[in-house]
């Protein structure tokens, strides 16, 4: 690694140019980091496709992505960091295994939620439990994503030192916009729209709202059109359901949006919903839920389900509702009102956009995070 006294480090392999959720969080960091004076030293992997990495935001190496030299040559890099700041790891494995390996003593550790529950393999889940308790055991502090994530953290390692803050979103990139000219961008003109954002597996829920627009009443479900944005395993099945249950005019896959897109397609929407299960058993749950931050930034209220970590993401009667798990009949009671009432809708929309504004911008998670860090010592300075 770079020459930098004291300088702490980010190591996450997860990282743009990669665009997943622990990639934009470790991103934020860095430049929220750099932005405050801190000099900080990123340690990731080279993109395994060949994508060029964006202008690093201080001193930065990139490994190679081919496994299992990746882990080695990361090793090797952070032996190097002894006597150096704290390393900040993207996710407690294999980074903050890493490190912990390496023989650093001073880690954070940043915690999202289905990486902490048992391992799917039977005989890989007591080994995967001990490490995962000696990784969060021996950092300086656990950053969770969530009141959720924070308490899967001390379930596995009941010592370890934890704080929960919850995520942020960019208020600026996502903002309101003209919403008659998202709506015709997708083919949406005169229509009340609802969408989605993930990918399509089966416990983000998708089923769920599907059957509870096929209970409406012919009259509202008319004004309805649900957006399905990203792709996945299960789309095949979804497919069929709404076919099944003659949704045909009411619901369009729109198959992966990119990032760039988001924003626009949050604005088209009258209402977002993710209705996600938790399934301990397969490893997925809702850490935390940056879509719902992300539509309410701009100007979209949006309903969840009272699973993992979305509680966090959404305060009702600011935007926000929260239902049961596979409650149809409740999303139901939701979309009939949406369909009678859409300006109701634009009402509360404003709500979570001004809860956005007031306490879920990235410079308010930074603002947390660096409370905490202090709280457990932790010098970045």
């Amino acid at each position: 690694m770079p020459d930098a006294d004291g300088a702490p480090t980010l190591f996450s392999f997860d990282y743009p140019p990669n665009d997943g959720g622990i990639a934009r969080l470790c991103s934020e960091i860095a430049s929220g980091l750099a932005r405050a004076g801190v000099k900080l030293q990123v340690l990731s992997q080279l993109p395994p496709d060949g994508t060029q990495t964006p202008p690093p935001v201080g001193r930065e190496v990139r490994v190679t992505s081919r496994r299992p030299w990746r882990e080695f040559c990361a090793w090797r890099e952070l032996l190097r960091l002894h006597g150096q700041g704290p390393v900040l790891c993207g996710i407690w494995y294999p980074e903050g295994l890493l490190a912990l390996l390496a023989g650093l003593r001073s880690l954070v550790i940043l915690a999202h939620g289905s990486e902490l529950m048992p391992a799917r393999a039977f005989w890989r889940r007591g080994i995967w439990r001990w490490l995962c308790r000696r990784v969060c055991q021996s950092a300086d502090l656990v950053v969770a994503n969530s009141g959720y994530t924070q308490r899967l953290v001390l379930r596995v390692a009941p010592r370890a030192r934890v704080a929960a803050v919850p995520l942020g979103v960019d208020p600026l990139r996502f903002r309101p916009g003209d919403k008659e000219s998202a709506k015709r961008r997708f083919g949406a003109e005169g229509r009340t729209v609802l969408s989605s954002v993930s990918r399509l597996h089966a416990y983000k829920g998708h089923d769920t709202v599907l059957r509870a627009l096929a209970e409406l009443p012919e009259a509202q479900r008319g004004r309805l059109l649900y957006l399905i944005a990203g792709k996945g395993p299960s789309e095949k099945e979804l497919r069929k359901l709404a076919q099944a249950l003659r949704l045909e005019d009411q619901v369009r896959f729109l198959g992966f949006v990119p990032e760039e897109d988001l924003p626009e397609l949050y604005r088209a929407s009258d209402l977002f919903v993710l209705c996600t299960r938790e399934a301990a058993e397969q490893q997925e749950v809702e850490g935390f839920g940056l879509v719902f931050l992300e539509a309410q930034a701009c100007g979209t209220p949006v309903v969840g389900t009272r699973t993992g970590g979305i509680p966090d993401a959404i305060r009702e009667g600011e935007g926000g509702w929260l239902i049961e798990q596979d409650d149809a009949v409740r999303l139901g009671q939701i979309l009939n009102r949406l369909a009678a009432d859409p300006e109701q809708f634009r009402t509360a929309g404003l709500r979570a956009r001004q809860r956005i504004e007031r306490e879920c911008a990235w410079s308010h998670y930074l603002d947390h995070l660096a409370a905490a860090l202090t709280q457990a010592g932790v010098r970045l300075d």
